[in-house]
């Protein structure tokens, strides 16, 4: 192993062999190009969002990486600014924000599941107003409008009971079929779960959609 030393300040025109010993650190040579920026720290950074491009249509912004990525981690560290990265640079956040990211994750791919592989189906309301809807377990979404002037419903139905329970029409303005889609399912999704941590990860999942 390499050990340099590394200056905690410098004063300009200061020879470096005249600095105290207490301004001074040794480091590896890792560690000391680190902390002069020379590489990218692996410690610090914060994830900020995870976005689902739908392909490899992303480029992994970490130094040395450059490959394509489907999943884009937006990352924030207070020395280097933003970073786009991919999953498999994502491996240098924090322990807590891994665990953040996976459960993100895992929540985009069944957004994504839900929009390309449910079937939906056309109706009429009592007073003649048409309509898609598509199940998830016992409970329905209903889609009303059309050229990006939706608005979606949420029907619950408790299991064995006939009975529904009609959530107010939530509207949108500049929104495709398919992201209406995906608030719909994200909304019923946390109106069902039992699990307070999965609500407040869909909320803002959907905050962040809206």
């Amino acid at each position: 192993m390499t050990l340099q030393v590394h200056h905690e300040l410098y004063i300009r025109g200061k020879p470096p062999w005249e600095y105290s010993l207490s301004d001074c650190r040794t480091l590896c040579k890792g560690c000391h190009a680190k902390a002069h920026k020379l590489i990218e720290p692996d410690r610090g950074w914060t994830l900020i969002s995870i976005e689902d491009l739908g392909g490899l249509d992303g480029v992994c912004e970490r130094k040395g990486c450059g490959n394509e990525i489907r999943y884009a981690y937006l990352t924030y560290h207070p020395d280097c600014g933003y970073k786009v990265v991919g999953s498999t640079c994502i491996g240098h956040l924090t322990q807590e924000d891994r665990l953040l990211s996976s459960n993100l994750i895992k929540s985009y791919k069944n957004i994504s599941e839900f929009v390309h592989d449910s079937n939906w189906e056309s109706g009429l309301t009592n007073k003649g107003k048409h309509y898609i809807s598509c199940k998830y377990k016992h409970h329905s979404i209903r889609i009303y409008g059309d050229t990006n002037n939706y608005s979606f419903q949420i029907v619950l139905k408790e299991k064995g009971l006939r009975w529904h329970d009609y959530k107010d029409i939530i509207h949108f303005n500049n929104k495709n079929l398919e992201e209406v889609k995906e608030l719909a399912y994200i909304a019923l999704k946390g109106m069902i779960s039992d699990n307070e941590e999965e609500k407040t990860l869909l909320r803002n999942i959907y905050r962040s959609l809206k």
